[in-house]
């Protein structure tokens, strides 16, 4: 154990020589330095060893490097110290990292350390560092949804990879069929990347599908560009998250949409800029996180929590005023007809769907509502059992949590009595 303390401690000693030669640390502060990385090198070879005592190793070897930053800046605004970029400059960030490196094999199964390491590397811009530590976690926890969700956020939001962040939420959910929040979070990845993508194609006028093309490759240069121009990151190769294998993928997730989907074009020409990915990927989850989540439950149960997913995605299309929501809706809807034809959610879905995303004090408010209360005494008049009260109840309530209670887009005193009155017609129909 003492050699390979030593042998770690020798490693430091080039970048200590750099900061005395520089005049940014003396001889007693240098002397301290090792002092301390010699105290925490014995704590985490020891047998007693606590994921914390990296945690705290890390963040002392941070601060050294933030105090290195902060001396620079002030002796280079007055042109005492030698600005050519030299081994300090990285070599505390790097120590870092292997810091956390080093935890990660420790302990893997920590996930603050986790946590820690992505944040940091994160935070310095190191992109193949973070593919690294990604592809790893993945390969060590595969059942790991936040490892997933994260991954994937990383890919899209960071690094505008929207290639990489679907092979990631296909891949993850080929493992992981039964979740969910996976399914969900995907569906509002599509649809987010063709809001997004629509959205710019607006702004840069991109009308054609040559122009669109040669967007689509200055972004992906423009990626590249950014993994390459990181010194820390130039001892990694990972230039892509490196994931698990998948040799027992269910039959119906092989037909999940394909990562190179061709989205040239525009929404009345290609399905897929009208959010049928996300309506495929509905098609999918539903049956599948019954089957394997809810399989063994009571059909009554398992109706309840398909609603339950029903609504999930209803109100994730809420968010998308973009896009066309009644084509995202009317496939929700024509879903729960077909397999709850009987069922009074069902009904109930089908008469709130012009009010979903409608304001109380919008112009067209009323005729939205005129054609709800239409359906709903349409739907009452065929119904003949004790049902017809319990779609009474549930259309009242509706209004009055959507509308009349709504703390957050209250509607006038005239829309509030109207309300109130077709409220009371319904109750005493």
């Amino acid at each position: 154990m003492a050699e390979k303390i030593r042998y770690y401690l020798e490693q430091s000693v080039p970048e200590l020589e750099d900061l005395k030669r520089k005049g940014l640390f003396d001889k007693n502060e240098i002397t301290m330095i090792m002092r301390r990385r010699t105290d925490f090198e014995h704590r985490i070879q020891g047998r007693g060893c606590k994921s914390r005592d990296f945690l705290k190793y890390s963040e002392f070897e941070s601060n050294v490097d933030k105090l290195r930053k902060k001396r620079f800046r002030r002796l280079a605004k007055v042109g005492l110290i030698d600005t050519k970029p030299s081994l300090s400059d990285w070599a505390g960030t790097r120590r870092v990292l292997f810091i956390f490196e080093r935890a990660t094999r420790r302990f893997p199964g920590d996930m603050e350390i986790w946590s820690n390491y992505l944040k940091f590397a994160k935070g310095y811009g190191a992109i193949k560092v973070v593919y690294k530590v990604y592809s790893r976690l993945l390969q060590l926890q595969p059942r790991n949804i936040d490892a997933w969700l994260s991954a994937a956020k990383y890919e899209f939001e960071t690094n505008a990879n929207s290639k990489g962040a679907r092979q990631l939420f296909q891949k993850g959910l080929r493992l992981n069929p039964d979740s969910f929040p996976l399914w969900l979070a995907y569906a509002q990845f599509e649809l987010t990347y063709i809001s997004k993508l629509l959205a710019r194609r607006k702004v840069l006028g991109l009308l054609n599908e040559k122009d669109q093309k040669k967007d689509i490759l200055d972004q992906e240069k423009k990626l590249q560009k950014q993994k390459d121009s990181s010194k820390i990151d130039k001892d990694f190769d990972d230039d892509v998250i490196e994931l698990p294998g998948d040799e027992e993928i269910k039959d119906e997730l092989k037909h999940l949409p394909e990562a190179d989907i061709n989205m040239l074009g525009n929404p009345e020409t290609n399905p897929a800029l009208r959010g049928d990915i996300a309506l495929t990927i509905f098609d999918l989850s539903v049956p599948n996180v019954l089957k394997t989540t809810y399989g063994t439950l009571g059909e009554e149960r398992k109706t309840e929590k398909a609603f339950g997913m029903v609504e999930s995605f209803l109100q994730l299309f809420d968010q998308f005023e973009d896009l066309n929501r009644d084509h995202l809706y009317l496939h929700v809807l024509n879903y729960v007809q077909t397999n709850y034809p009987n069922d009074i959610r069902t009904v109930l879905i089908d008469i709130t769907l012009p009010l979903r995303t409608v304001s109380p004090n919008a112009e067209g408010f009323s005729g939205e509502l005129q054609l709800s209360v239409n359906k709903f005494f349409a739907y009452r008049t065929k119904i003949f059992d004790d049902r017809k009260s319990l779609l009474t109840n549930k259309f009242v309530e509706y209004l009055n949590e959507r509308f009349i209670q709504n703390v957050n887009d209250k509607p006038s005193e005239r829309t509030t009595e109207i309300l109130k009155a077709i409220i009371k017609k319904c109750q005493a129909a």
